[in-house]
């Protein structure tokens, strides 16, 4: 039963009074959280521009120390001893130098392990000495290996320094020493010019320091911004090194990134020596590096002399600098919210903690009063209300008595006015075996124990009847909390719930039956699918309501037919059909299918209802019966031909061969006698009788088949001697073949003998299609693996120029004894079908696309494989062409 306390009421007004307060007093503590917070934030970012300043000023102190050590190791190397002799060219002398400045340069190089190479190259540009570091560890090269450097153009900028001179590369990718196809390293070319005894110019000395050991220079001196710190040239590319592929090693990279996500910023940085500046991008801080300046300040500070000229990558090129630059986002440019949130939660809540101690105190000052006040009210307009709504009410003490009982319920119940009044309800109104059940749930309703919920219980009427009440409860209290009635408003139900229950029946029998039952609105949209439906179609009732029913079109049935069903069922009647449909998955089944209209009250027609069965495998029996039977048929009619030919080939082969040899023995004795003309006549007697010998060995073949002789055989080979044995008859009517044969075929398993039989007698039929058409006979044999069934096969076409063969006749040519042409028994492809249907395999008569006719033959692989034999590898079904001499004229 529904319960609407006292103390529900009264906390809702509590809660009114108390937001009304509590609001404005919480929004000005989050107003001055939110003055805190900004405040706390413009603090933090005066501090991050200072900080930013000092640690891209560390980052540029590393990369200037990093090039310093540089240049003092190119000035210590330039003033080793053994130089001279070597740059003098004394014979043994100058062979000594080079061994020891060789080893000089590998402990250097092994020590230092930045330099990629160290080399000493005559003013010529000839290299006298190189050392290479790879893969850990320095080595000196070959003298054969070293090359001539005079073309390159950091020599000829280097070459042209004087006494004390510095030449400095930009970044440069180089693969010297290295294979082709291994990613570039980084370097930066150091150079300084050597002089010999006699203080002439005599070679330049090489330190190619590796990229990556200048970044990581840079990369510890600016360790607490290294995560937004980039090291860019005046050119506008980032610096860097990435791993390669498989992560083997680092590679070198050059990044636009940076200049082109924040063009305008860059135009300012690269405008200007040093600074720190905000956008909406977020706080930028950048100093410039000139490199070559480090040089020189190196020599002043190490009172090295004056340095005669620093040159980078050429006279007229651009000033080398290189821009330091920390980016931090605008994100990250406040104070998160929840490290505010962390370090003042104590303050904020005891703030927000007095606040709503405050507010609750002034909300519970006048809440009393107005709870009377409001119950009074609320009192009054429901006795209004239950006297006028429609809905059946009564209300009850604690006790369960009636205080009160509208006319609804009256002429409901069949009471006259006032008798209800003053009795129990219980006993009254609630059936006998309800009544314990209900007072229990009554008195756990008013003493608090069970919720407020609705209930459905009948309710006795004068006459005895039980109606079926859906009732709905109101309690209602003293202004000190007690409970003082309960209101009930119901509305009979018992009608409703006789049609719910019907509808329940006959949509479980729908369910529950195995047809296939959906309705559907006036336009052919699905409303209702069953089980059944799902069952047979597949489709989820989700994917087919809401959907047209030509989800299912097979595109079997015609529009004609869907326009006559739409007809017969818009105007009133019953259709009844088979369909061919598909299925979700693309299946196709048939259906019988009943569809009849739905009327409303008003006789409009508003749905239909359509059953359909599942017929698929009854009509699946029943054509595999009728196939059945004509195979039946054929095959008694074909065992009856069988012993009528075997008959009469046996009746006539021995009186037949009597004849040929009298005729033979004639044909001999009276040459001499019956001059020219007896023996022409005895050569066509004698022609003809051959003719009948070959009619009565083919009616012997048809009617006693031999057993297979099954064996691993390869088409390829046997078409090539069916083309051999042809070979006089193909010749003799000029006739030009042309084969494609598919290289790799796999082995079939057959009889060797019969199917090359097939093979010639196809050809032979093909010869003599293309003679009857009166056309210079062309044969064309083709060879190729079939996949469109479910087992491969290896497929045989057999294509003449011919007349072609009539659709209507293309199956009957098959049949024993039929014949198109004036002689020929009409067993010939009868014995070929045969052949090639005991070998479980298939043969059709096709229109060729050009003319003709194409005897196109399908053989399984692997059907006849006996117990203990496997087939040849795939690699062993190889045969090469046929060798038949083929005119392609």
């Amino acid at each position: 039963m529904p319960k609407l306390s006292y103390d529900h009421q009264r906390g809702q007004l509590i809660l009114t009074r108390f937001l009304l307060i509590l609001l404005p007093l919480l929004i000005a503590l989050a107003a001055a959280a939110v003055a805190h917070f900004y405040t706390e934030t413009k603090l933090l970012q005066v501090s991050q521009e200072s900080d930013e300043v000092n640690r891209v000023a560390l980052a540029q102190q590393g990369l200037v120390g990093e090039m310093r050590s540089v240049i003092s190791d190119l000035t210590f190397l330039a003033k080793l001893n053994e130089l001279w002799d070597l740059l003098d060219d004394r014979g043994p002398d100058s062979e000594r130098a080079r061994l020891m400045l060789a080893q000089e340069f590998l402990y250097f190089s092994e020590n230092k392990g930045i330099y990629d190479q160290i080399a000493i190259v005559h003013i010529d540009g000839r290299e006298l000495l190189r050392v290479n570091y790879g893969d850990g560890m320095p080595y000196v090269v070959e003298q054969a290996e070293l090359a001539f450097q005079g073309g390159r153009n950091y020599f000829k900028e280097a070459r042209e320094l004087d006494l004390g001179g510095v030449y400095m590369s930009s970044f440069t990718l180089t693969r010297e020493g290295q294979a082709a196809d291994s990613p570039p390293r980084s370097v930066i070319r150091f150079a300084t010019p050597l002089f010999d005894s006699d203080g002439e110019k005599a070679g330049l000395l090489f330190l190619s320091v590796r990229g990556e050991t200048l970044l990581w220079g840079f990369r510890k001196a600016a360790a607490a911004i290294i995560d937004h710190a980039h090291l860019i040239t005046n050119e506008g590319h980032a610096l860097g090194y990435r791993a390669a592929a498989g992560g083997v090693r680092q590679v070198p990279y050059f990044d636009d990134t940076f200049v082109t996500s924040y063009p305008v910023e860059w135009a300012r940085i690269a405008g200007e020596h040093s600074g720190s500046f905000t956008t909406e991008n977020g706080l930028f801080t950048f100093t410039t590096v000139y490199p070559l300046v480090s040089v020189l300040e190196f020599y002043a500070q190490t009172s090295a002399g004056v340095v005669s000229d620093v040159n980078n990558d050429g006279a007229h090129a651009p000033a080398r600098l290189w821009k330091i630059v920390a980016h931090i986002p605008a994100a990250r440019r406040a104070i998160p919210y929840q490290r505010f949130f962390l370090e003042n939660i104590w303050l904020y809540s005891f703030a927000a903690l007095s606040v709503i101690v405050v507010s609750m105190l002034l909300t519970l000052v006048g809440v009393r009063r107005a709870v009377a006040r409001a119950q009074a009210d609320y009192e009054q307009r429901l006795r209004d209300t239950l006297g006028a709504i429609g809905f059946a009410a009564v209300t009850v003490d604690p006790s369960g008595r009636v205080l009160y009982c509208n006319e609804a319920l009256r002429a409901l119940a069949g009471w006259q006015d006032g008798e209800m009044l003053g009795r129990d309800w219980f006993d009254h109104a609630v059936p006998p075996a309800q009544r314990a059940g209900l007072r229990g749930d009554f008195e756990a309703l008013m003493s608090g124990e069970a919720p407020l919920q609705a209930t459905e219980y009948p309710l006795v009427t004068a006459a005895g009847e039980e109606r079926l009440i859906a009732w709905n409860h109101v309690i209602s209290f003293c202004p000190n909390g007690k409970v003082m009635t309960l209101t009930s408003i119901g509305h009979d139900i018992t009608a409703q719930r006789a049609n719910e229950e019907q509808l329940r029946k006959l949509s479980r029998a729908m369910e529950q039956t195995a047809e296939s039952i959906i309705i559907t609105d006036a336009r052919g949209v699905m409303e209702y699918v069953n089980q059944g439906f799902v069952r047979l179609t597949g489709y989820r009732p989700e994917e087919a309501i809401g959907k047209r029913c030509n989800i299912l079109k097979s595109g079997e049935t015609t529009e004609d037919e869907y326009r006559a069903l739409w007809q017969a069922i818009n105007s009133g009647r019953e259709w009844r059909g088979v369909f061919h449909n598909k299925r979700k998955d693309g299946r196709l089944y048939w259906e019988n299918t009943v569809i009849s209209p739905i009327r409303n009250e008003a006789g409009a027609i508003t749905h239909f209802l359509a059953i359909k069965e599942d017929v698929t495998e009854h009509r699946r029996l029943r054509e595999e019966v009728e196939q059945r039977n004509r195979e039946l048929a054929r095959a008694q009619s074909l065992a009856a031909m069988g012993q009528m030919a075997s008959m009469v080939a046996h009746d006539l082969r021995n009186p037949l061969s009597s004849v040929k040899m009298t005729l033979q023995i004639l044909k001999r004795r009276n040459r001499g006698d019956m001059g020219g003309e007896g023996g022409e006549l005895s050569g066509i007697a004698l022609d003809q009788i051959r003719y009948m010998e070959r009619i009565l060995a083919d009616l012997l073949l048809f009617s006693r088949p031999d057993a297979l002789k099954p064996q691993w055989l390869h088409v390829n080979k046997l078409l090539s001697d069916a083309l051999e044995t042809t070979r006089e008859a193909i010749r003799a009517r000029g006739a030009r073949v042309k084969h494609r044969f598919r290289a790799t075929l796999p082995a079939i398993h057959g009889d060797a003998t019969k199917l090359q039989q097939v093979f010639t007698n196809l050809i032979m039929n093909a010869l003599q299609a293309a003679a009857d058409a009166r056309a210079r006979p062309v044969l064309t044999l083709k060879t190729y693996l079939d996949l469109s069934t479910p087992l491969p096969g290896v497929c045989i076409e057999i294509s003449d120029n011919g007349a072609g063969v009539p659709p209507a006749v293309a199956d009957k040519v098959f049949e024993p004894f039929f014949s198109t042409r004036a002689k020929g028994t009409g067993l010939g492809l009868a014995i070929v079908r045969r052949v090639v249907e005991e070998h479980r395999g298939s043969i059709h008569l096709l229109s060729g696309k050009g003319g003709g006719t194409v005897a196109r033959v399908v053989l399984p692989t692997g059907q006849w494989r006996p117990q203990h034999s496997l087939p040849p590898r795939l690699q062993d079904t190889v045969h090469p062409s046929p060798p038949v001499a083929v005119n392609e004229n």
